[in-house]
């Protein structure tokens, strides 16, 4: 048993705890708002109904989780630190120096950033070394895939101990060799919404149309085929010449989207003002809740 703590009770620092505790472990959360610390424990539970875990079991695994008053409490005790707070440099920044000034000068800290370079999180660290970059996925306890990807300056040690321990965990471990801001998963996801705006912003479709595009024909494929095999599935040589033809068509925006900053601008926010991209109206969020951890049910039972 390892004794985790994690900075930051929200959407992934809960998941992440329900995914650790399950495992065995035990963990302390803090969070900087005491409002989500009030609800942590109901959003454990609902995460473990959604693993179909309730009754006896679900409170065996609820006490391996605690909540503390203090930062400094989740540092102390810890064998290995996760740091879940906002994409916000300046926030990371001021949550690892706290931390680095609490834990142990040996104590490896794991960042769950999703976009961020772990090298800059790393900026400002004494011990920049015992930081990683540790990536999991949207619900922690329902998906498989973690990636793991050193800063600059980040120990050996610390990647391949994380590496062992989420393996025996019974994670599907992919292992960066270079620090790059998105790691692998978030490249590819953004690149393809950008050339879906794209699509969007050149007046070629509407938006319910990409998604029914998506779901019927490439969703259903990736979860069994990624790119890489199926390019070498259809011949290298097939996949050259559409590159050749598609590749100058494709979007290369870096800043502007109009797409989207149009409908900012307007104050539609999209699932929480009700108004996106799409319409939401009461029961859309539910439903999409709903159909979103039934797909990944299933393409877990079947993808090979």
């Amino acid at each position: 048993m390892t004794r985790f703590g994690i900075v930051g009770g929200g959407l992934m620092g809960h998941g992440i705890a329900v995914a650790l505790a399950r495992a065995g472990h035990d963990v302390a959360v803090y969070d900087v708002d005491p409002r989500t610390l009030a609800t942590f424990h109901s959003r454990v539970g609902q995460a473990l109904a959604q693993c179909g875990i309730t009754g006896a079991q679900a409170e065996r695994i609820s006490a391996h989780v605690t909540t503390v008053p203090a930062l400094n409490d989740v540092a102390r005790e810890a064998d290995v630190i996760v740091e879940a707070v906002p994409e916000r440099l300046e926030a990371k920044h001021r949550v690892l120096a706290q931390l680095e000034s609490a834990a142990a000068p040996a104590t490896p800290i794991w960042t769950n950033t999703s976009v961020l370079s772990i090298t800059r999180v790393a900026e400002g660290m004494v011990r920049p070394r015992r930081l990683a970059g540790v990536h999991w996925w949207n619900p922690p306890y329902l998906i498989p895939l973690v990636e793991v990807a050193p800063g600059a300056r980040t120990e050996q040690r610390v990647v391949d101990d994380a590496c062992e321990l989420l393996t025996a965990m019974g994670k599907t471990i992919v292992r960066l060799r270079r620090d790059v801001p998105g790691f692998v998963g978030n490249r590819l996801q953004f690149a393809l919404l950008r050339e879906a705006l794209h699509l969007l912003d050149q007046g070629v479709c509407d938006p319910a149309t990409i998604d029914t595009v998506m779901r019927s024909s490439l969703g259903l494929r990736w979860a069994s085929v990624g790119p890489m095999e199926n390019a070498d599935y259809i011949g290298l040589r097939l996949t050259r010449d559409i590159l050749r033809n598609l590749a100058p068509h494709l979007s290369t925006d870096k800043e502007d989207f109009p797409s989207i900053d149009k409908l900012l601008g307007e104050g539609h926010q999209g699932r929480s003002s009700g108004t996106g991209l799409l319409t939401w109206p009461p029961g859309r969020e539910a439903e999409v809740r709903q159909r979103l951890d039934e797909g990944i049910r299933r393409n877990l039972t079947t993808t090979p």
